[in-house]
């Protein structure tokens, strides 16, 4: 009796070595994968911005880095004692413009040089719904605890989402033109209290990526969203929060992507690198 329902994943054409060069952009689930990757040896750079979440702010982000222009102090948003960028995460945050302006440029060239050497990019988008200031309608990637009455919400349409995504693998091929494009939608629930705004945020994103891959050569989608949800279909497998997969769930998707994209070999040298790292770990906490 089979007590589970099974992704079936089929070995991508091109398998990869460990000597791939892989960049990632997207939400904390991205953040996730790309740090599994960093432990097992990839020469990987990952989320220039920090984490992001829609469709817009990745578009955006690519476009600053691959055209090279430079942010400058009107990007910028100076609260509670601290700088800011409306694009940027607010691990960038600092409290000088000079040094927020300068970490920002230092993490877009870095992920300029890997992105034009890069086998793969990992794009990880996670929500349809995107934050904007009254005061000009402007879509931000972080709120940075910016008062709420200054702020509303809604809902990007798959028509919308489908045109940044766009944008997103026109800005990737005008620097690469040859890197594998993986997309994945993030499996994390951004709405739990509202689980229907949850779905329509999900459903038209995952629309939007499959007409998008459709146009375009040399992309895939990997099912991480499915595998999660469907294979996984146990609360075991998050976080406290119940929403967040936990280290077991990200390693079996890691896995299984591993499995997708990569030799054999490369696998069994990823494997032994995560064991020593678990080791090592052990070794830190007991000593």
């Amino acid at each position: 009796m089979k007590l589970y329902t099974e992704i079936l994943l089929k070995k991508h054409d091109k398998l990869f070595g460990s000597n791939a060069v892989i960049v990632g952009i997207g939400s904390c689930f991205s953040q996730y994968v790309m740090e599994l990757l960093e432990q097992a040896g990839f020469d990987i750079s990952s989320n220039p911005n920090g984490i992001v979440y829609n469709s817009y702010s990745i578009a955006m982000s690519l476009e600053r880095i691959v055209t090279n222009k430079p942010y400058t102090e009107t990007d910028l948003l100076y609260h509670n004692n601290l700088w800011h960028s409306w694009e940027h995460h607010g691990s960038f945050s600092a409290t000088s413009e000079e040094y927020l302006l300068k970490n920002i440029q230092k993490a877009s060239e870095k992920n300029l040089n890997k992105l034009k050497r890069a086998d793969i990019f990992i794009l990880t988008p996670a929500s349809s719904v995107v934050y904007c200031l009254k005061e000009n309608d402007r879509i931000i990637s972080n709120c940075h605890k910016y008062p709420g009455n200054k702020l509303y919400t809604k809902i990007l349409s798959v028509e919308d989402n489908l045109k940044y995504l766009r944008e997103i693998i026109r800005h990737i091929r005008s620097i690469n033109k040859n890197c594998l494009i993986v997309t994945t939608l993030s499996p994390v629930r951004h709405y739990p209290g509202d689980l229907v705004l949850n779905a329509r945020s999900k459903a038209n994103l995952l629309s939007a990526i499959h007409m998008a891959l459709e146009e375009n050569k040399n992309t895939v989608y990997f099912p991480s969203y499915e595998i999660f949800l469907d294979e996984l279909r146990d609360y075991r497998f998050c976080n406290e929060d119940m929403l967040h997969p936990n280290i077991l769930a990200r390693k079996i998707i890691f896995e299984k992507f591993m499995n997708t994209f990569f030799t054999e070999e490369c696998e069994k040298k990823v494997e032994l690198v995560m064991k020593a790292e678990k080791l090592n770990c052990h070794r830190k906490i007991n000593s």
